[in-house]
């Protein structure tokens, strides 16, 4: 009776091992980020943009926004993401985005964005090359349970844009 007492509880430990590891690895699967953004010029909608997704720096979509400023992708949990967005006339902007934070949930995230393009005509005689690194970084923020901006790179950024710019003033005003 011992024995088979003994080899319920196994069985039952074993079933429930492997039903908790399933469970974890179902978890990452099935976690993913939708990602809504919205191209804009100081408050103008621009459209006509192209816009790349890029998974491990190979291109896995490509999207043109034709009549409308709006661009969106599903992104899988644990991969590191670049989406660039390409207008003529304008600067390349570049924003990278981690889901290699294990979320709180399983189901769908949804994280929307705004992509300000800047004129590439307010740069002229100034080296831009700062402008090739992403703009922003989405993460998941464990504290808030949602994905979010990392601030201190995107005060880093800025920082970085007001210089350009006052340095795009002075050669300018010469």
């Amino acid at each position: 009776m011992r024995r088979i007492k003994f080899f319920v509880a196994l069985v039952f430990s074993i079933v429930f091992f492997v039903g908790a590891t399933s469970i974890a690895i179902l978890k990452e699967k099935t976690s993913s980020l939708e990602i809504k953004g919205y191209i804009f010029q100081s408050d103008v909608k621009i459209d006509n943009a192209l816009v790349k997704l890029y998974q491990n720096n190979k291109i896995v979509q490509l999207v043109n926004t034709k009549k409308g400023n709006k661009f969106q992708f599903i992104l899988f949990s644990g991969m590191m993401y670049m989406v660039e967005v390409e207008k003529a006339g304008f600067i390349t902007e570049k924003i990278q985005i981690s889901t290699k934070v294990n979320t709180e949930f399983y189901g769908k995230y949804l994280y929307e964005f705004k992509v300000d393009l800047m004129n590439e005509n307010k740069f002229k005689g100034v080296d831009i090359s700062n402008l090739d690194f992403p703009t922003a970084l989405i993460k998941y923020n464990t504290d808030e349970g949602e994905y979010m901006h990392d601030e201190a790179y995107s005060k880093y950024v800025s920082a970085e844009l007001k210089k350009l710019k006052e340095e795009a003033k002075k050669t300018t005003n010469k």
